[in-house]
């Protein structure tokens, strides 16, 4: 399963409360002052009090959270603020959306459009709509939860909302992968991710990887699933933030069933259905059940699956969750058949089709209604066309014998004209395909630059190597041998023993330079293991580094290694030098898109208006080395706050 994600809407008119808040002891002494200040005040100013309560309440005590809303609702409404009945109209909506009652929960938000559209507040209208979206995206209906998302997402741009525009990104993912668009799914939570990791907001970060780790459940990279889960799940412990913790718990879950990681997966799951009961999520819970009863299918415990399909279409059917309905009714029947309860099976399996078929059918009909609105237009159009043919037609009629010699002329210079055009558009294609042939002729020089960069590397570090190691390692036995059959004096004695240390340091030197110019388990092992052996021999007391890396199960081609192993070098080198950091994370991510590496310090940072990022010798070579790949680099810094260098590779 995955995460939606909401927006509020409202301007906190008593308080300066931040948004997304999870019920903490820091929660609960807002509420306690929210109750305190609602104790105090008249009728008209208890509106915003009231709403504040119905936001807190939202998800953990949804019951509550209505109570304060429809309070809010009714004052709103006899006052005639229409401002506060939009808000409450809203978070009541929120309030049944966090209970899985989209019916009840679009309705509620389609009167707070109505009210905001007329108040001409953009941005509350943007959250709205977005919440519309959901609400259809939830119910089946992907046409109009698309349109919703696509207006709520233009309003976002035009404002340069980047928060709302995450959000937005965030769920268009969730509508593309219930059709099976994993490409476009993918790209809308990476997307969403960036924006919430540059906003430094962890727990919409948390949200971006549940939902990462759902989707690569179903393009079957399940290491990454479980991945992105887990990490989510360890970010939403950390905030407290136990409403959505079991979608983590259900998608480990799935991943580990997957692997055949029996054991763990019925404890994932089993945790996820306790979560999702004492939440009530009812969606989840029918969801977390339907993979519950397949696992114990596959472990040939039928009574254990059946109870548990039982349960998840029960759920569904009382939510009008049609394809949870249809899924828990089609493990049914093929838990009943191998019971031996071929008739059951069969009317289960009859159920499950025709729902199937009605889910094809309003997708479908969708489809035909736009195109009739298409085909209608169009037609209308023609029309509208054809009246003015008939009426250019009679004009020309009346006026034929004296516009002879115009209509010749015009043939004339029309004629010209597509010369002129004809010639023209030869150029231009020529142009650009000379343009194309240059910029083709660069991408091949630049990375012959590299190679033979690469390739220098290599040679001076095998001279060092095999020439000047070889004769400094020649001069320490002849020095060590010469010294011990020499008597020296005590004085001549220090100096040839500091002679055959200088000697010592020089050959280390020569040793550390050419396995910085080409380090062995590069050639050898791959990127990863010469990043950890790059990193290992760093001063574990000035600087902890810690690596991640996610599917670097096969070798990549030696110059994409080179450059990111170079890139993590360059940076690791800035850091000691410049950041004063005590920690450092870096992560190296491969899937099928593409390499991510991100490199992030808590170093002192720096303030990027001020500086011109490739201006410096070491950042210049990242860009380039990057830009030979046709990759990009995103550098994001605050001062005091530590650095964030995130390179993709396609």
């Amino acid at each position: 399963m995955q995460v939606n994600q909401s927006l509020s809407s409202k301007k906190h008119l008593f308080f300066f409360f931040l948004f997304f808040c999870a019920f903490s002891s820091t929660a609960q002494n807002r509420i306690d002052s929210i109750k305190s200040a609602l104790a105090l005040n008249k009728n008209e100013d208890k509106i915003p009090l009231l709403i504040e309560l119905c936001w807190e309440y939202r998800y953990h005590h949804p019951d509550s959270a209505r109570l304060f809303g429809y309070q809010a609702l009714k004052l709103a409404q006899e006052k005639k603020a229409k401002n506060f009945e939009a808000e409450a109209l809203h978070n009541l909506a929120v309030t049944y959306e966090a209970q899985a009652d989209y019916q009840k929960s679009l309705s509620y938000n389609l009167e707070a459009l109505k009210l905001r559209a007329k108040l001409n507040d953009e941005i509350k209208t943007a959250n709205t709509l977005n919440n519309i979206g959901i609400a259809y995206d939830e119910l089946g209906n992907f046409s109009l939860s698309l349109k919703y998302y696509n207006r709520a997402y233009q309003i976002y741009k035009q404002k340069k909302h980047t928060e709302g525009l995450a959000m937005v990104s965030t769920n268009l993912g969730i509508l593309f992968k219930a059709h099976k668009d994993y490409k476009n799914v993918v790209k809308y939570y990476r997307e969403a991710n960036t924006i919430y990791k540059k906003l430094n907001m962890p727990r919409e970060v948390a949200f971006t990887e549940a939902n990462l780790g759902s989707v690569y459940y179903y393009t079957k990279q399940y290491d990454s699933c479980i991945y992105y889960s887990l990490k989510a799940q360890q970010t939403l412990k950390k905030l407290n933030i136990q409403q959505f913790l079991p979608t983590t718990y259900t998608n480990a879950g799935i991943g580990y069933v997957a692997l055949g990681q029996t054991k763990k997966a019925l404890e994932f799951l089993r945790t996820s259905i306790v979560l999702n009961n004492k939440y009530n999520n009812r969606k989840e819970l029918a969801f977390a059940h339907i993979h519950l009863a397949k696992l114990m299918l596959k472990l040939k415990k039928l009574d254990e699956a059946a109870k548990s399909a039982n349960k998840a279409a029960s759920l569904a059917e009382a939510i009008g969750a049609s394809k949870e309905v249809m899924d828990a009714k089609e493990t049914l029947a093929i838990i009943f058949e191998k019971q031996g309860k071929f008739k059951d099976a069969y009317e289960l399996h009859l159920a499950s089709t025709k729902i199937k078929d009605s889910l094809f059918q309003k997708d479908k009909t969708a489809l035909i209604s736009d195109y009739q609105v298409r085909y209608q237009t169009e037609k209308k159009e023609q029309q509208i066309q054809f009246l003015h043919q008939q009426n250019t037609i009679q004009k020309l009629k009346i006026k034929q014998r004296n516009l002879g010699l115009v209509i010749a002329g015009g043939l004339l210079l029309l004629g010209i004209l597509f010369t002129y055009l004809l010639i023209n558009r030869r150029k231009l294609k020529a142009k650009a395909e000379l343009q194309s042939e240059i910029i083709k002729q660069q991408d091949i020089a630049s990375r012959a630059v590299l190679d033979a960069e690469e390739r220098e590397r290599r040679r001076i570090a095998g001279d060092l190597h095999d020439g000047v190691g070889q004769m400094l390692s020649a001069a320490l036995m002849n020095l060590n041998g010469l010294f011990a059959k020499l008597n020296l004096r005590s004085d001549a004695s220090l100096q040839a023993e500091q002679a055959l240390a200088l000697v010592n340091e020089s050959y280390d030197e020569m040793r550390s330079i050419s396995h910085q110019m080409m380090p062995n388990a590069l050639i050898k092992s791959g990127l990863a293991s010469a990043v950890k052996e790059f990193i290992g021999k760093l001063d574990k007391n000035k600087l902890k580094v810690t690596l991640e890396t996610v599917g670097l199960n096969e070798r990549l081609n030696e110059q994409t290694e080179t450059v990111i192993y170079r890139v993590i070098q360059e940076t690791v080198n800035n850091v000691i030098k410049h950041a004063d950091a005590s920690k450092l994370d870096i992560q190296i991510t491969k899937d099928e898109e593409g390499i991510a590496v991100t490199i992030e310090d808590n170093g002192k940072g720096f303030d990027k208006s001020k500086i011109d990022l490739k201006a410096g010798i070491g950042l210049s070579n990242i860009y380039s080395r990057v830009e030979f790949l046709k990759g990009t680099v995103d550098i994001d810094s605050t001062e005091g706050r530590g650095t964030l260098v995130a390179i993709y590779l396609p």
